[in-house]
């Protein structure tokens, strides 16, 4: 009697505990991993399934980009209006398309979205997979897959593991920006920062919050690099080292980071401090919950891979 009474209120027990709800992702759409470490998917414009495209994902674009120097991307829409486009060190006008183009990734198709056209060089990519499409669901990235899960909005923050960091996401120029604590020669800073994965960079701190805490030259630079961006000559940034960078409680130590001193585009904005990018990002699996504003962030077995190969030979 005693033992059916124990096992009768175990039972009870369990029945009382909360249970995860399992969702099901409304497409899982695998994703090429570039010599870039960057991110590449397989998208179609128009109905033109017999010309698939190899886009960048990139959740630092506001728009669906077709790269006008690709033979590929040729008469797939015309260009009979045009924008102003910020990129990381430009502000321009460029042509796009009226409101009436069809994107899709894997199953997914969304309609009456604008295009823009960007020369890019004719074999880096087709074309850029910006926001206009990706906020139409929540968008999980799964290194461990290799693999890119849409779920409806909202239905994203269900799948999300308990080691995840959650950050609250805002937008700054239309692209997300999450905070985040950097400590750099010994001080500490709050900064809202863009979360880029189409940057191929670490994490960069714009021009004006470099000027305004006096960090340029405080340290010799490692490297100078300069941002490949829609201009050649796109400004200089000075490569050093971060003391940590904090996401709410998981600490990063020495990671490298850059003094931006680009006076035009993103990198020159005070609308926001600083940009990571997938460099940094690629390092965690991550969530985002478009609906709720939120980014999750979970560790993967990318995080020891180094930031640049110069520094560990």
């Amino acid at each position: 009697m005693k033992k059916t009474t124990l096992l009768s209120l175990c039972f009870a027990c369990l029945l009382g505990l909360p249970l995860r709800a399992e969702v099901i992702p409304v497409d899982t759409i695998p994703f090429e991993l570039g010599a870039d470490k960057r991110l590449y998917v397989t998208v179609y414009i128009n109905g033109q399934d017999d010309r698939p495209l190899r886009f960048l994902l990139d959740t630092g674009a506001t728009d669906v980009v077709l790269n006008s120097n690709s033979p590929r991307t040729e008469g797939l829409a015309a260009f009979t209006e045009s924008v102003e486009n910020n990129s990381a060190n430009s502000v321009e006008t460029i042509p796009s398309t009226e409101s009436s183009q069809v994107v899709r990734m894997g199953s997914r198709a969304i309609s009456g979205l604008k295009l823009i056209a960007i020369p890019y060089p004719p074999d880096a990519w087709d074309g850029v997979l910006g926001l206009s499409y990706l906020r139409n669901f929540d968008v999980c990235i799964d290194y461990r897959r290799k693999a890119i899960f849409l779920y409806e909005l909202g239905d994203g923050q269900k799948a999300v593991s308990d080691k995840a960091v959650r950050l609250k996401m805002d937008y700054c120029l239309g692209v997300p920006v999450v905070p985040v604590d950097v400590k750099v020669n010994g001080v500490d800073y709050q900064v809202s920062v863009a979360v880029d994965t189409g940057s191929d960079r670490v994490f960069d701190l714009n021009t004006p919050f470099v000027r305004r805490n006096g960090l340029l030259d405080t340290q010799k630079p490692f490297a100078i690099s300069r941002i490949a961006g829609t201009v050649k000559d796109g400004g200089e940034l000075q490569n050093v080292y971060f003391d940590s960078v904090s996401l709410e409680w998981l600490v990063l130590p020495r990671i490298p980071g850059a003094f931006s001193t680009v006076t035009t585009g993103v990198q020159a904005s005070e609308a926001m401090d600083g940009v990571l990018g997938n460099n940094f990002l690629q390092r965690f699996n991550q969530l985002y919950d478009f609906k709720n504003n939120d980014l999750y962030l979970e560790v993967n077995d990318r995080l020891y891979t180094p930031f640049y190969d110069f520094l560990v030979r």
